[in-house]
């Protein structure tokens, strides 16, 4: 007697999961296709900035409206953005939408160090009916902040030249696409507002002479010692005779030996300015979107002055041992 085994169709049925705040069923194949779309693998591109910006809130917000702009020629089935701010002593201030960032607290005291703009759009190419996803990521630096952060943190033996290679950048743009099209549509539009925001103009000489700042201590030395060499030499047929007095002999060897060392040992400190203070120029860049920002702008305007008046004033120095060095032998 043959078993008649009954299957119910419901079997078959394809398992569900509950997703949303509605805890809505949605077929777990459904689901799986939904996810890989979403997280499914994209190419990327990146693109750095060194220019010296000056961003304030407005220049951010014709940043956010290009964005805005480029959104409208496609066909944009989904969207979100995120803005988030770091502060110094790593705090951290997250907003949801753009709408939100305009509430941000403009009296905090404490300095933007970075701006992260994220923006991520469900696109529908023209000819497709699939959508992609698209990640753009701007991130904006205030360079003086980052300066500011290093130099407390940093060994008192560190040359304050390194410090501007270390903080470069003052912008970077990442995107992750999957029509390089689409992606360098938003990449142009990102490059056309750097272009146009407020910026302070590259100085290629500070750069050159920061490069080569630590030989000015041993080439000052050098030099002032060649000098007084060059005017000893000078000296001799003057004081060194026949009928020299001893004394003078001796007054000649003290002088020109005591100021031999005492020169030289000026020079190397006063190249030692100069090269303090070609290392602590730096073209500012900056972000201004709070009460701190403002601050430390002004404290970095104060130094530039300070390093200007301590550069003038090792110049002078250099310049200032050269006359005592030629005057040596009138002193006899």
């Amino acid at each position: 007697m043959g078993e008649i085994i009954e299957h119910d169709d419901n079997e078959n049925a394809l398992p569900s999961v509950h997703v949303g705040e509605n805890n809505l069923p949605v077929p777990l194949k459904v689901y799986q296709d939904v996810y890989h779309q979403v997280t499914g693998r994209t190419e990327q591109i990146r693109q750095r900035y060194s220019q010296n910006l000056l961003i304030d809130f407005s220049e951010v917000e014709q940043l956010h409206h290009k964005i805005k702009q480029l959104c409208d020629i496609h066909k944009i089935v989904a969207s979100n953005e995120a803005i988030s701010i770091f502060h110094d002593k790593d705090r951290k201030e997250q907003f949801t939408s753009f709408e939100r960032f305009r509430l941000y607290n403009a009296n905090a005291s404490s300095p933007s160090v970075t701006v992260v703009l994220k923006y991520n759009f469900s696109i529908i190419p023209a000819g497709l009916d699939r959508p992609q996803e698209y990640v753009v990521t701007i991130r904006l630096i205030s360079r003086i902040a980052i300066l500011s952060k290093i130099e407390s943190e940093a060994p008192p033996f560190v040359r304050g030249g390194i410090y501007g290679f270390m903080a470069g950048n003052t912008a970077e743009v990442t995107i992750e696409y999957a029509d390089y099209v689409i992606a360098r549509g938003f990449l142009e539009a990102i490059d056309d507002w750097i272009r146009g925001c407020k910026s302070e103009p590259d100085m290629g000489w500070a750069k050159f002479l920061q490069r080569w700042s630590h030989l000015l201590p041993k080439t000052i030395k050098l030099i002032a010692a060649a000098a007084i060499i060059f005017f000893a030499l000078q000296a001799v047929p003057i004081f060194i005779t026949n009928l020299t007095d001893p004394q003078l002999w001796a007054r000649f060897i003290i002088l020109f030996g005591g100021s031999f060392y005492l020169i030289i040992n000026l020079a190397e400190i006063t190249g030692s300015m100069i090269e303090d203070a070609i290392d602590s120029f730096t073209v500012i860049s900056y972000l201004n979107l709070n009460k701190g920002d403002k601050k430390l702008i002004d404290d970095f305007n104060n130094r530039k002055n300070r390093v200007i008046f301590k550069f003038v004033l090792g110049c002078f120095l250099t310049i200032l041992l050269g006359i005592i060095s030629s005057k040596i032998a009138e002193i006899i």
